[in-house]
């Protein structure tokens, strides 16, 4: 079996966010969440081919299995080009517990349909999350935009956080025990705090995802496509069929740059992808 560790959303080794992938033919789920605990990605994907044009991908964290994730989908069909399992300049289909999605691969550029996106509760407890990410509460929202912390979905649940600054963003200092318990009442996966305080890009993000086992993570594409969603549903994004921008990791010294765009306005999705560059492959035994 093939082994890949790839970086995600960069095209600079140690950018990006770093992924496990393993193409395999017979492997069960015990295995792969052992595996994923061993070598302790943010996720490793293992695939599986079911024929020539669609492919089985199951995403486990350290913890547990997600249904998505899009830096591991990116780094998935890297390895698959790198591979020749598939071709360049081609559409595929990954079978995921999302749903079966599409795969577009275009010089090397990969981009994902996500699932169907959502938009959920509200969180207005603005002392509570501020206590809980060691902010000022007025930090919390956006000057030109009536922007609030809203759970949102492209396939996987998170909190959209909205912060006023850049710096308020990278003070950012939150109670993993804590959050983690208030992600799993909430049934999120974590929150994706923002800001739009950037001369490049849409906007900025860190992404906190401790019951998962990961406290934070560099690039995170099924976040990134859901606060798409829901930046269009507040009136920030207005057009479909463009690229946007989103910088991640930079706090971390793991600079990232998701690509997303709006498509189907009658019935609106995302689209979430980067490019990827493989660092080390090998066997696995």
């Amino acid at each position: 079996m093939l082994y890949y560790v790839i970086d995600a959303f960069t095209e600079t080794k140690f950018g990006g966010n770093p992924a496990g992938v393993v193409i395999y033919e017979n492997l069960d789920e015990e295995f792969m969440q052992k595996f994923a605990a061993e070598v302790r990605f943010s996720e490793t994907a293992f695939i599986k081919k079911i024929d020539n044009k669609n492919f089985e991908i199951k995403f486990f964290t350290p913890t547990s299995q997600v249904e998505l994730c899009g830096h591991a989908t990116i780094a998935s069909f890297k390895a698959l080009l790198d591979s020749h399992a598939i071709e360049d300049n081609n559409i595929y289909f990954m079978k995921t517990l999302a749903g079966t999605l599409s795969v577009e691969v275009n010089q090397s550029f990969i981009i994902m349909e996500q699932a169907e996106p959502k938009l959920g509760k509200v969180f207005d407890d603005y002392d509570y999350l501020s206590d809980l990410f060691k902010i000022d509460k007025n930090q919390i929202g956006n000057i030109n935009f009536n922007l609030v912390p809203q759970a949102a979905s492209t396939g996987l649940w998170d909190i959209m956080l909205p912060l006023k600054t850049k710096d308020a963003l990278y003070a950012l200092n939150p109670d993993f025990k804590a959050l983690a318990e208030f992600t799993k009442i909430n049934l999120v996966g974590g929150v994706h705090a923002f800001t739009l305080d950037t001369k490049e890009g849409i906007a900025e993000s860190r992404n906190f995802c401790p019951l998962y086992g990961i406290d934070e993570e560099a690039a995170t594409g099924t976040s990134n496509g859901a606060l798409t969603y829901y930046l269009f549903n507040n009136h920030v994004l207005t057009k479909f069929n463009q690229e946007y921008s989103f910088l991640q990791g930079y706090s971390m010294g793991r600079p990232s740059n998701i690509i997303t765009k709006l498509v189907n306005k009658n019935n609106p999705k995302v689209m979430v992808g980067g490019k990827a560059i493989i660092l080390t492959k090998g066997k696995l035994y």
